[in-house]
């Protein structure tokens, strides 16, 4: 019998959850395309909210007077069963304003290595 680990960081992971959750209320018929409409939607949301660690960027040089408080953040996270690095610009209550770059790896040393390396 096969064994089956626990991912230390799964608990990070908002997708089994977000499955779940949309199934339960629009069924399994077309949930697939459902899910994926979400997440696009919400993308920077989920990836912000399933960091597993940030670093500060600095300010962010924006377009208008409006980007005058937002910071930009690298972020490391864990989503969807894998693990990403990201860029993303967060206001003054630390909530995430727009999701800039963001890059998928499938294992945390690579992961790492990208967060350290500021790309």
């Amino acid at each position: 019998m096969t064994k089956l680990q626990h991912h230390p960081h799964a608990e990070f992971d908002r997708f089994p959850q977000l499955v779940r959750d949309l199934t339960e209320e629009f069924g399994v018929e077309g949930i697939g395309a459902v899910i994926e409409r979400f997440v696009e939607a919400e993308r920077a949301d989920f990836y912000w909210d399933g960091r597993i660690a940030e670093r500060p960027l600095g300010p962010f040089e924006g377009f208008g007077e409006d980007d005058d408080a937002c910071q930009q953040v690298a972020i490391i996270g864990y989503f969807r069963g894998r693990y990403y690095v990201a860029t993303c610009l967060i206001d003054d209550t630390r909530r995430v304003c727009w999701m800039a770059r963001v890059r998928h790896f499938d294992d945390l040393a690579r992961a790492e290595i990208a967060f350290t390396a500021g790309s």
